[in-house]
């Protein structure tokens, strides 16, 4: 992985207040993908590319209140991972939009949880992420190498979506879906940490974005608004327990899907007491 020298953008923009993590947290809860939490009146910018209609994850997000609901049936869970996808954004068939110079810069990832036995929040972990290109619809788990590079402060960034990335990550699978061919999509994940499951309340996964340029300092392919992300959490049995389709792991939440811009956002994904009923708000990640 190479520094991108020639990015010459700073990472001010990254104080963020406490009430600005509530208000986004609230926002990325449930709702339509692809609209915006600094205008909601404008229409969705687009949703998931490649993702079947079918799919109930595809025009918006539902977060749950109860987290055991979400990990029910999978047995004793004591690990989870964080995760983020970024997607191109279609509004219909052959919507996609061309916007090659433009890279999502990401944070760290962080989780924090309530503990039921400490009453209190916990932070499990914070952590940068790596990943793949995984199939948009993600049939058979087809993945390939991302287009994924080391930015300044720590971060990485990256590009996906058909005619958008280098190499395979910017290719088809050959299969086509109502909004076109299904290209491939960046599915980004830490390493598993250590979790109780049976004693969490609440949590929540936070991660801060922006888009950058490829090269140089031209922001026209970002100010295409042809891209969107999310983050979310997922369970497993133990930190080295094997991927077995889903039988004792699985997907806790998924934050709503929302337009990345040029300005530093947080993503996140909260799973608990909707407006922190009975809890206190958790604490404001420093990226």
């Amino acid at each position: 992985m190479m520094v991108n020298a020639q990015n010459t953008f700073s990472s001010a923009g990254l104080t963020f207040t406490p009430p600005q993590y509530q208000a986004t947290i609230n926002w990325d809860f449930a709702g339509e993908n692809g609209k915006s939490p600094s205008n909601p009146s404008l229409p969705s910018v687009g949703y998931p590319c490649g993702v079947p209609n079918g799919y109930g994850w595809k025009f918006g997000m539902s977060s749950n209140e109860n987290v055991a609901d979400d990990i029910a049936g999978r047995g004793l869970q004591l690990a989870g991972a964080g995760y983020d996808q970024v997607y191109n954004a279609c509004t219909g068939p052959n919507t996609r939009k061309s916007m090659p110079n433009a890279r999502i810069e990401l944070t760290d990832i962080v989780v924090d949880y309530y503990s039921i036995s400490q009453n209190t929040w916990v932070r499990a972990v914070k952590q940068a992420v790596s990943g793949a290109a995984f199939a948009e619809e993600f049939v058979n788990n087809q993945a390939t190498g991302a287009d994924y590079r080391d930015e300044a402060q720590g971060h990485k960034s990256v590009r996906s979506g058909i005619g958008n990335a280098a190499d395979n990550a910017g290719g088809t699978t050959g299969r086509s879906v109502e909004d076109g061919p299904v290209g491939y999509n960046f599915h980004g994940f830490a390493d598993r940490f250590n979790i109780t499951w049976s004693d969490v309340k609440a949590v929540v996964v936070s991660q801060a974005m922006r888009c950058i340029p490829h090269q140089g300092t031209d922001l026209n392919d970002c100010k295409k608004f042809g891209y969107i992300a999310n983050v979310g959490i997922d369970s497993w049995a133990t930190t080295t327990s094997p991927f077995d389709g889903f039988v004792t792991h699985g997907g806790v939440s998924g934050g709503r899907f929302k337009p990345v811009t040029t300005d530093w956002q947080i993503f996140t994904n909260y799973t608990g007491p909707k407006g922190f009923t009975g809890i206190t708000p958790p604490p404001m990640p420093q990226f």
